[in-house]
């Protein structure tokens, strides 16, 4: 069926928010209900560390505020003469709607447009955290976005356990192996703890302990961790703001297991994970214990699902369907724990000269 792009009442006015206070912003891009922690101003700052100009906007439309979008900007190139002023624009998980409609989709993907023509941008990149299946993702080519050259995350599916208040509800969405590995857990005394990261006290000394877990398990699994100053730095910035929180399980008064999460409007993410190499978690069971004791705090702050993180990469797309996927015991683990998956949207851009986006395309297929 043919879909037609949303009409808009009135042109999207733009806001430029660079002089909002970090309160004002994290209020709307990362508290609000589809906000997320990597639209927040902490984000915006650790990434001004590295050499990026953030850059922050409100989008009016019809008198109501319809969306907010960090974008981080930098030159194209310095030593090339003929491309001074040229910049290219990227908005980790942007833009963030604050109504969940096609109108205020196509709101913000308006402004984004008009913001890269007037930044000189070769191109802008976005990769929101829509559902590739929903009414949202519909707005992306209608407005004039195409399917990114390169993927910029590395997965782009979830899988999110719905929170219950009521335990035995909880219960009744969790498989059985996996609620008789929790019992063992508790049989085995692990015990659980949350460090609040807005505590400079405690704060240090556990995200140094962490970043040991993490990278230890980096190590063993092949995956990149980044320098240590780089990763204690944006954890501690996105704690202090309140918007991540750090877990731990222990056995007998040592962490066998560690949890970062990210608080993301009605979500709490997991986005990092590590254990000691002796950790034995296939005996003891202390990460069925931890993420049980996450969802249990985690409807008591209000959070509507729990989001485990993905379960493909670029290599093999999509939500595994057999054992043949690499990371199909990850997807087992996660869906047991009553996680339900989805596919998001791939990462989108616009150019707005066409032909200055070609050859950014070419470049970055090529590399």
């Amino acid at each position: 069926m043919h879909k037609t792009r949303a009409t808009l009442a009135s042109t999207p006015v733009v806001v430029d928010a660079r002089a909002w206070s970090a309160a004002d912003w994290d209020d709307l891009a990362a508290r609000s209900a589809l906000g997320d922690a990597f639209q927040s101003y902490e984000w915006g700052e650790v990434k001004r560390s590295l050499g990026w100009n953030p850059l922050r906007y409100a989008v009016d439309l019809d008198g109501r505020r319809v969306a907010v979008v960090f974008i981080q900007e930098r030159p194209l190139s310095r030593r090339v003469p003929v491309l001074n002023g040229l910049r290219v624009h990227y908005a980790p998980r942007g833009p963030i709607l604050l109504e969940a409609s096609p109108e205020a989709a196509t709101a913000a993907l308006d402004a984004l447009k008009s913001v890269a023509r007037a930044r000189r941008s070769v191109t802008l990149t976005i990769d929101p955290t829509w559902r590739e299946d929903g009414e949202l993702a519909a707005a992306l080519p209608e407005s004039g976005f195409r399917p990114a050259a390169r993927e910029v995350q590395v997965s782009r599916t979830a899988m999110v356990i719905p929170l219950r208040a009521d335990e035995d509800a909880q219960h009744a969405l969790v498989d059985d192996s996996t609620a008789t590995n929790i019992n063992k857990a508790r049989r085995a005394g692990v015990t659980t703890e949350m460090i609040d990261l807005t505590l400079p006290a405690v704060r240090e000394a556990a995200l140094a302990e962490f970043f040991e877990m993490h990278a230890a398990t980096g190590r063993r699994e092949d995956f990149l961790v980044r320098d240590r100053e780089y990763e204690l730095s944006q954890w501690r910035s996105l704690g202090e703001a309140g918007l991540a929180s750090l877990w731990f399980a222990s056995v007998e008064g040592r962490r066998r297991s560690g949890l970062l999460l990210l608080h993301c409007g009605r979500y709490v993410v997991l986005f990092a994970a590590g254990s000691p190499d002796d950790a034995d978690l296939r005996k003891n069971r202390a990460n069925h214990l931890l993420h049980w004791s996450i969802m249990r705090w985690a409807v008591t702050a209000g959070f509507e699902g729990y989001d485990l993180g993905g379960v493909d990469t670029h290599a093999f797309p999509g939500l595994p369907t057999d054992s043949s996927h690499p990371l199909w015991n990850l997807y087992e683990f996660k869906r047991r724990l009553g996680a339900v998956g989805e596919v998001r949207v791939r990462a989108h851009e616009y150019a707005p000269n066409a032909l200055l986006g070609r050859f950014w395309r070419m470049a970055r297929r090529s590399r």
